[in-house]
């Protein structure tokens, strides 16, 4: 994950204990859209491109690969935040939900595609099917602490 999450970086394991040592070797030229790639290969996608978007404001980094899977009846999206996975959410999850939710149905009701009378598409619809990883990388993150029961 680390290779992908941080495109161009070679990462190198060796064990030497052996007779004969074994090394391994990750290095992703492509990154994240590297991974999206992993994640649908044994899938029928939607389009032919990986959609790659990454950005920078206040020192905040942010990197979105996503993909659109035929065979696919939920959504996969891998959240990172400096390099960290976030299986719980946050707010850069949910941020990347609502905004390809809000952008695919202004696109559609431009197109004619949703009438004015007709509503929305609900956010699940929208991402059935999604195979995407979004990584931000900020300089002070905020993680909730454990619950301890």
């Amino acid at each position: 994950e680390l290779a992908y999450l941080n495109a161009g970086v070679k990462i190198t394991f060796s064990d030497y204990r052996p007779e004969e040592p074994h090394i391994e070797t990750y290095c992703y030229e492509g990154g994240i859209k590297e991974y999206v790639a992993y994640m649908c290969r044994e899938k029928e996608t939607l389009h032919k491109d990986i959609i790659y978007v990454s950005g920078e404001k206040t020192g905040i980094n942010i990197e979105v690969a996503f993909q659109w899977c035929i065979d696919a009846y939920s959504d996969n999206i891998l959240g990172f935040a400096n390099n960290i996975r976030t299986i719980d959410g946050g707010t850069h999850l949910e941020g990347l939900k609502a905004v390809l939710t809000r952008t695919l149905n202004n696109v559609a009701r431009k197109r004619n595609k949703i009438k004015e009378n007709e509503p929305n598409l609900a956010g699940e619809n929208v991402r059935e099917g999604l195979t995407a990883v979004i990584s931000v990388k900020v300089p002070e993150p905020e993680f909730e602490g454990q619950t301890k029961t």
